[in-house]
C-alpha cells in the first residue's frame, strides 16, 4: 500500500505545479471509440498508428477512449471527458494501476498513475467511459477541472501536454481526422466549447 500512496502523492504533486517540458515534446490525444461490449473491457485492439484510433462510430451506445500517442513514455496522466448533456452519465472504468478522481458527467476528470515506468509503446489508455447517446454529439478530451491542464506525466516527472486533440463523433456526427497535417494549432477549452454551444 505504501508505494501506491508514494505514487499517487507523487503525481498529485507533479501535475499541481507549473508544466515543464518532458521527453513526450510531440504528444497527442483523441477518442478511440466502439460499440459498447462489457465483455472486452479495457481491451480497445492495436492502436500502432494514428490511422488505427476510430474516431466516429455511427451507433448510439458506445465506448469512448482516451488516447494518448507519440508517447516515448509515461508514469502518469491527467485529463477531464466531454460529451453532450445526453440523458444518462457515464459509466467509468480504470484501465491503469491506479486512480484518482472519477469521470461520471461531462466535464469531470480524471488523474492516473503507474507504478512503474512504462516505456517503447506509442499510446497510453488509461480509461475508458461507456456512454450512451441519446443523439448525435461529440466526445473529447478536455483539460481536468481543478488542474486546467490534460498531459502526461513522463518517467522524469516532467509534464508533457497534447500538440494536438481530436474528438470523435458518436450517433450522426463525423470525428476528427486521427492524423492531421503537420503544424495543426493546440485546441482551447474555450475552443471546445465554441463548437458545441
Amino acid at each position: 500500500m505504501k508505494p501506491i500512496l508514494i505514487v499517487a502523492l507523487t503525481l498529485t504533486l507533479a501535475l499541481s505545479t507549473v508544466a515543464l517540458a518532458g521527453d513526450n515534446q510531440d504528444v497527442k490525444v483523441a477518442v478511440h471509440v466502439r460499440p459498447h461490449d462489457a465483455k472486452l473491457g479495457c481491451d480497445y485492439g492495436t492502436i500502432s498508428v494514428c490511422h488505427e484510433i476510430v474516431v466516429t462510430e455511427p451507433g448510439f451506445n458506445v465506448d469512448a477512449f482516451p488516447v494518448f500517442f507519440d508517447v516515448d513514455e509515461f508514469l502518469g496522466c491527467e485529463y477531464g471527458m466531454w460529451w453532450p448533456a445526453w440523458t444518462y452519465s457515464g459509466a467509468f472504468s480504470n484501465c491503469a494501476d491506479l486512480i484518482i478522481g472519477d469521470i461520471v458527467w461531462p466535464g469531470d476528470g480524471a488523474s492516473h498513475t503507474w507504478l512503474s515506468c512504462q516505456t517503447g509503446t506509442l499510446v497510453c489508455v488509461p480509461s475508458y467511459i461507456w456512454l450512451y447517446a441519446d443523439g448525435p454529439g461529440m466526445v473529447c478530451v478536455v483539460p481536468h477541472p481543478v488542474s486546467g491542464v490534460y498531459c502526461v506525466l513522463d518517467c522524469a516527472e516532467g509534464l508533457d501536454e497534447p500538440l494536438v486533440t481530436m474528438c470523435a463523433g458518436v450517433n450522426g456526427y463525423i470525428g476528427d481526422d486521427p492524423c492531421p497535417p503537420v503544424g495543426t494549432s493546440p485546441g482551447t477549452w474555450s475552443e471546445i466549447k465554441g463548437v458545441f454551444e
